[in-house]
């Protein structure tokens, strides 16, 4: 890296700085920090999504995964956005009608305040884990692009860290929202300029076809680490995702109503889907530049090293940092958000003012800034991909079963049946892992159809063996939470569910037929017919997200 690319790189550096610290002033009440007072309109909305999900996990990480496995890895990215559009036109308007901030505060609203302290709790440390492993990609990028050696990791650690948690602290929701924007825009550039870089030192689409070993550029393969049953898994990770990420949700509830949270999930879900393979192109193109590079999270630094010229690099490297900080930002102020509001204020016999929240809300902010620090180095030992695919296939899935699947579309089940399923879906997934399946290349994938499976299970079963009690003001809330609320129809801006003209339902139908043939692509694949998957679930992915698009002009 030359002078002029560190001269680049400290001016954006400052002026991310300073630009973030000034909403300081913006910030009056407890939902200014939040949710940005729910006031963000589509755009921005759609912009901080999509810059919270694309980070550097994605263009070190699973590019690196795509060097190392093959293609296959982008349906990572893609099922995550078709989940995203799922939950934007079926799930979230729902959470959004209860003008709730957290998943937890929902599970008080539909269990009781015992589920709303253990997910809270654990998920604070969920949260830290995986802003450990965001930040552990960015520090190994900067070692390798700078060659400065693994003793300088936790230096690079603490300069991208500190920055992020003081505008994060200063200016909360909309600090994390406006600066989102801004990344957004050069993160996009930085890939941009990047991309024909590395596909011309590939040969291009061709070279790569030529140099690559065939399973690495089948979608849909039969087997392998990244086979047909890891799509399905994928998929249902990522429905859990879009349903109950906090880092994800906090955005939608800033929207300024239900109408727009649709549309920004919506948008966000479809635009993120070609500019992944911004990301997963070059892993392979690197693969047929140089298949002799070992430590997969360090290939496409190691190419930007040899193939970016200087100035240009520089505006890469902060194209790279925007993915990353935009992505700390907003999950540091989730895991604030999720202590502040489930823990602290709910453990105070009284109300404390809204001044004391928001210094609670900030000193948690650096609390768990030290946290990331301390999980990034865990993260090293691990690998990006291989750390987050762990975290989520254990604690993930039995959430959106007992918050999702029974606490929205069951109304029988109770506490006893959702902690039941809770923590023991959490419980067979860890022992998946470490235990049942610890050898075996595939143990994510498992531990994800477990998990999952054993939530399904023990909930109704204990919710059968514990004692019904009667419904509750919140619970009938709920209820009405699937229909628009009086004022939506005032406003003209109503969003239902399901769409009462006949050409949304046609669409609506066209949307559902399409995830159907889908899912059936993916189990063709994993019956050995990989040419036809392929073809099949691309095909079907591009009518779902043109009919999740044109489902937000009916209702």
């Amino acid at each position: 890296m030359t002078g002029i690319d560190l001269i680049i790189l400290i001016l954006f550096l400052v002026s991310l700085f300073f630009f973030g610290s000034i909403f300081f002033k913006w910030i009056e009440k407890p939902d200014d920090f939040f949710v940005a007072g729910r006031l963000l309109p589509p755009f921005i909305l759609a912009a901080a999504l999509t810059a919270t999900n694309v980070n550097l996990y994605s263009f070190i990480g699973q590019a690196g995964k795509a060097y190392e496995q093959g293609i296959s890895i982008v349906w990572h990215t893609w099922t995550g956005n078709m989940a995203l559009v799922l939950a934007g036109l079926f799930v979230l308007p729902i959470l959004r009608r209860l003008e709730i901030r957290t998943i937890p505060e929902f599970l008080e609203m539909r269990y009781g305040r015992p589920m709303r302290f253990l997910v809270a709790s654990l998920w604070i440390l969920r949260l830290s884990f995986w802003l450990g492993i965001v930040l552990y990609t960015g520090a190994t990028a900067a070692m390798v692009i700078t060659r400065s050696g693994e003793e300088s990791y936790l230096l690079w650690a603490l300069i991208f860290s500190v920055i992020t948690i003081i505008y994060t602290t200063a200016g909360g929701m909309w600090s994390v929202a406006l600066t989102d924007t801004l990344q957004f825009s050069l993160m996009l550039l930085g890939a941009l300029v990047f991309f024909p870089l590395i596909m011309t030192a590939a040969g291009g689409l061709k070279g790569i076809a030529r140099s690559l070993p065939p399973d690495h550029l089948e979608l849909v393969p039969q087997s392998g680490q990244l086979n047909w049953a890891f799509i399905l898994a994928i998929f249902l990770l990522g429905l859990q995702w879009a349903c109950t990420d906090q880092g994800m949700l906090q955005r939608a509830f800033s929207g300024r109503d239900v109408r727009t949270v649709a549309r920004g999930l919506v948008l966000s879900g479809v635009q993120t889907t070609p500019f992944a393979l911004l990301w997963y192109l070059p892993g392979l193109a690197a693969r047929a530049v140089d298949p002799g590079i070992k430590v997969a999270d360090a290939v496409i630094p190691e190419m930007l090293v040899r193939f970016v010229p200087t100035g240009i690099f520089g505006l890469i490297l902060c194209g790279l940092l925007s993915a990353q900080m935009s992505t700390i930002s907003s999950n540091i102020n989730s895991a604030a958000t999720l202590f502040t509001s489930d823990l602290y204020l709910r453990l105070r016999r009284r109300p404390p003012s809204p001044g004391a929240t928001l210094l609670v809300a900030r000193l948690i902010t650096l609390v768990i800034g030290f946290l990331m620090i301390i999980f990034s180095l865990y993260a090293r030992q691990l690998g990006a991909v291989n750390a987050y695919l762990l975290l989520i296939g254990i604690m993930d899935m039995p959430l959106f079963v007992v918050a999702i699947v029974y606490g929205l579309f069951w109304s029988r089940t109770t506490i006893a049946g959702a902690f039941a399923g809770y923590v023991s879906g959490a419980f067979m997934g860890a022992l998946s892992v470490f235990y049942l399946f610890a050898g075996h290349p595939n143990r994510t994938t498992i531990a994800t159809f477990i998990s999952a499976a054993t939530a399904l299970i023990v909930t109704p079963l204990f919710t059968g063996l514990s004692r019904q009690g009667q419904q509750g003001q919140k619970q009938i809330a709920i209820k009405e939470a699937f229909k628009p609320s009086p004022e939506e129809i005032a406003s003209g801006r109503a969003f239902h569910l399901f769409p009462r003209s006949k050409k949304g339902k046609t669409v609506v139908f066209i949307f559902f037929l399409s995830l159907a043939v889908f899912i059936t692509a993916i189990f063709l694949g994993g019956l050995g017919f990989n040419r036809v998957a392929a073809y099949l679930s691309v095909g079907s992915m591009i009518i779902y997200f043109a009919s999740g698009l044109a489902r937000l002009n009916y209702d």
